[in-house]
């Protein structure tokens, strides 16, 4: 096991970067994609958000970067504007003081600063696919000298359509480049795609469970449809958060929870794909900042969405999807840090958490509103008879499900 970035023959300056990011030991992925990377490989990595996939392409881009060349030798696409954004934060932070230029293009910002911000040369482009082809069709750039190539959630760009733009754009960039494509799953049409856009490539496929296992406490809690308010305000007032991620199936629904939550006085904000740019980085930079408590959130944002310090993740409408599950609960107990993960359900609804816990392998545990373990019986996958977790209170009475209106501490949160 790799103790430290030192190990990777990567430059100091890059190494007093990380630090000062409070990144010290590096990560699975990043202990195995940065050397490959670094000897010239081409990867296709599977890792979920939270396991340190960012850092494993930036980290050797940055060492490869020659800043006394003005034209554009990165490119990193990427399937939303918010990850863009992120990836360029962080490619920032390790390049410190070096002079490379880094420019995030997405859709939602002044088309006309992009352009004149282009004509100064970057070194790197960071972008959503649609954006960056508007501007190679007006010769604002030119990927001629693109060395490196970055496909980021690779899968999100297949499932939303915009492979097709971003294949475009990588016909435009040097056939003798270095690719990394990083997905969270390894699907076929990934493998397809990593076919056609690699060669000899590195395969680093990376347990998705692994990365959520240790550092979250997964727990379930049965409710119904009407009682889903009146629990989740429960849950607040009991865990008090630092930073809570609540995700709904809809945004319609996370915007009708977002105003009830606002409405019993709690300081809570939504976050959807149909809001502006401008009001979806606002209420972001408010959430980063803690200046918003609880944010409600539609399954867009579970993709690429890397907030530092939050607590907790609710799943206030339980995900069909197992990887949608991860992605969700991912945004809690990042780089080694603690979470807790709690995810409601209905009677209807107790095939998806026994799918959930099958493809995973993990038995969830049940408690109820106070905190305290409930009885389940747990389906084996293996034809064995049915198992009953840790005893415990099985029911909640509906007057400990009512929130405590005008407490202090509500408040204090509201301000």
């Amino acid at each position: 096991m790799v103790k430290s970035f030192t190990e990777l023959n990567i430059c100091n300056n890059t190494v007093i970067q990380l630090k000062k990011m409070g990144i010290k030991v590096p990560m699975p992925v990043q202990e195995r994609a940065i050397p490959a990377l670094m000897s010239g490989k081409d990867v296709i990595a599977r890792a979920q958000t939270g396991t340190g996939k960012t850092l494993a392409f930036l980290v050797p881009l940055a060492e490869k970067i020659n800043a006394e060349k003005h034209f554009v030798q990165a490119l990193v696409i990427t399937p939303t504007r918010e990850l863009t954004q992120q990836i360029e934060t962080e490619m920032k932070k390790i390049l410190g003081e070096r002079e490379v230029k880094v420019l995030a293009v997405t859709g939602g910002r002044d088309f006309e600063l992009q352009k004149r911000k282009l004509s100064g040369k970057s070194h790197v482009l960071i972008g959503t696919p649609g954006r960056l082809l508007e501007h190679i069709r007006q010769k604002n750039t030119s990927l001629g000298g693109v060395k490196y190539l970055v496909l980021d959630e690779v899968d999100e760009m297949l499932e939303q359509g915009f492979i097709n733009d971003a294949i475009q754009l990588i016909s435009m960039t040097s056939p003798d480049r270095q690719t990394m494509l990083c997905s969270a799953t390894l699907s076929e049409e990934v493998r397809k795609l990593g076919r056609k856009l690699t060669k000899n490539c590195a395969i680093i496929d990376i347990n998705p469970n692994a990365a959520t296992v240790d550092t979250i406490k997964q727990i379930c809690i049965k409710t119904t449809e009407e009682y889903k308010n009146r629990a989740i305000s429960t849950l607040i007032d009991r865990y008090n958060p630092y930073l809570m991620l609540v995700f709904c199936r809809s945004k319609e629904r996370a915007k009708d929870l977002g105003e009830w939550l606002g409405a019993q006085g709690y300081n809570a904000d939504v976050l959807h794909g149909e809001m502006s740019a401008t009001k979806r980085k606002t209420v972001m930079k408010a959430f980063r900042d803690a200046r918003i408590q609880i944010l409600t959130a539609s399954d867009l944002a579970a993709r690429g969405l890397d907030v530092e310090g939050v607590t907790h993740v609710i799943n206030y409408d339980i995900p069909h999807d197992v990887n949608w599950y991860v992605h969700r609960i991912g945004r809690t107990g990042r780089a080694g840090k603690s979470g807790i993960a709690v995810t409601f359900y209905t009677a209807d609804e107790v095939r998806w958490l026994h799918n959930i816990e099958n493809k995973l392998g993990v038995v969830i545990e049940r408690q109820n509103l106070e905190g305290r373990i409930v009885a389940r019986r747990i389906k084996s996958t293996y034809g064995k008879k049915e198992k009953t977790q840790k005893r415990g209170r099985s029911s909640v009475k509906n007057k400990r499900m009512a929130p405590k209106t005008g407490s202090n501490r509500r408040q204090q949160r509201k301000k």
